[in-house]
């Protein structure tokens, strides 16, 4: 089993989503799926950093940004996102042990 891990650090609290699949591919891909729903969820208020562990290994942290006018800016930790799920999962870079 390939463990993974999401931690969403806000100001205020801390809260961790974990999940386990059968190969590396699969556990990356429900990380990148958990983290993209958390961003696309996360409450206005809050700028929140993302930290991403996959087999006990840390990965990545996205922080999320103010836009020009203040407002937390998703898209870019989204775009951030989509540059990690392409370098995991996209064009076969992940092995898959099986």
């Amino acid at each position: 089993m390939i463990s993974w891990t999401l931690t969403i650090a806000a100001e205020d609290a801390a809260t961790a989503q974990t999940g386990a699949a059968l190969d590396l591919r699969t556990a990356a891909t429900e990380l990148i799926d958990a983290t993209r729903a958390c961003i696309i969820e996360s409450d206005a208020a809050h700028r929140p950093v993302y930290t991403l562990t996959l087999d006990g290994d840390w990965l990545t942290s996205i922080a999320t940004c103010e836009t020009p006018t203040g407002a937390p800016d998703r898209d870019l930790a989204l775009d951030r996102l989509a540059d990690i799920e392409n370098e995991l999962v996209g064009r076969d870079r992940v092995p898959d042990p099986n």
